[in-house]
């Protein structure tokens, strides 16, 4: 497997990941993935950059090149990051401080933007010409490829579909809006209803908190678990998040007439029956022919950012005047 340098890394909300990765997009080992602290700016990238050292010494190469997939709206010609509303960042340099720290160029893509490259490429989306790529994690984002490119929108910002409007005046965003699809159907959102759950239910939270370590540490991850095994109030709020997410889904398929849609993202692993969930809502919600879209699980698992970050980076300096996609 050839290598060139170029390292993908995902900057999530709550975690950073960074790996090798060739131009056939394998990875040249496991990727390496701590949480991070979220201190500012400045904190974060310090920790990106003992992260990327670490890399590097463990697969004992240099690095040429950073690919830098964040969940965030961005300027790619600059490296600008205008808002990462789960990182409460605005206007931050992000490229040129990753840069100026480890001395290599690094290109910046929004998160879901760069696992729909990666799916596209490599995995679930290979041969389809028209394909939605939904990420679900702290967040909830998206990017489409359309004709076989990929469109960026006006301003670059296109496939905020977490930012869609699911419930007018509904329950407050991460962004400036309220009732937004990532306000009930994103991680974060999942943890914060069920704490109001919790709070509304003692009784009927105690397991959800036993499991959680705590009413305060509730989060999506037990809910999941405890549905599965029957928990009522875990069930209730297994079952309106699917419905949730299916909803929204279902008005961006209205929207965009995708062949496929591709689920990824660290809640869509943990939650395996999302994919049925939105495919059911699709097949009794929308139009024909858009309702003949399928769902399918991303194949590249939690590396689909890094992966498609890397492939950015690359193709970047390949044509300066801007990527092909």
């Amino acid at each position: 497997m050839a290598d060139d340098g170029v390292v993908g890394v995902d900057l999530g909300g709550t975690k950073i990941a960074a790996a090798f990765v060739a131009a056939d997009g394998q990875r040249l080992r496991a990727s390496v993935r701590h949480p991070h602290g979220n201190g500012g700016p400045e904190a974060v990238v310090a920790e990106m950059v003992e992260i990327l050292r670490q890399v590097s010494r463990e697969s004992g190469q240099a690095i040429r090149r950073v690919g830098l997939g964040v969940a965030a709206q961005v300027d790619v010609r600059t490296g600008m990051v205008h808002h990462a509303p789960n990182l409460r960042w605005r206007d931050v340099p992000l490229g040129a401080m990753l840069s100026r720290s480890m001395d290599v160029p690094v290109s910046v893509v929004n998160d879901a933007r760069a696992a729909t490259i990666a799916e596209w490429q490599f995995g679930a989306g290979r041969g389809v010409d028209d394909l939605l790529v939904v990420s679900l994690g702290t967040g909830v984002g998206g990017s489409v490829v359309l004709g076989g490119s990929l469109p960026e929108g006006a301003d670059g910002a296109i496939g905020e579909i977490g930012h869609t409007i699911l419930v007018a005046g509904g329950r407050k965003c991460t962004c400036p809006g309220r009732g937004c699809l990532e306000a009930y159907a994103s991680g974060w959102a999942i943890a914060e209803r069920a704490r109001e759950a919790v709070a509304s239910d003692p009784a009927g939270g105690r397991r959800l908190v036993e499991l959680s370590g705590g009413p305060d540490k509730v989060s999506a991850g037990p809910v999941g678990v405890l549905a599965r095994l029957g928990d009522p109030l875990s069930s209730e709020l297994f079952r309106q998040t699917l419905s949730y997410l299916g909803t929204g889904l279902a008005g961006v398929v209205n929207g965009f007439n995708p062949r496929r849609v591709i689920v990824v993202g660290g809640l869509a692993t943990g939650w395996p029956e999302v994919v049925g969930a939105i495919q059911e809502t699709i097949r009794s919600h929308c139009q024909t022919p858009a309702s003949g879209a399928t769902v399918h699980a991303g194949r590249l698992g939690e590396d689909a950012v890094l992966v498609g970050a890397a492939n950015w980076a690359r193709d970047r300096a390949a044509d300066r005047a801007g990527a092909r996609y």
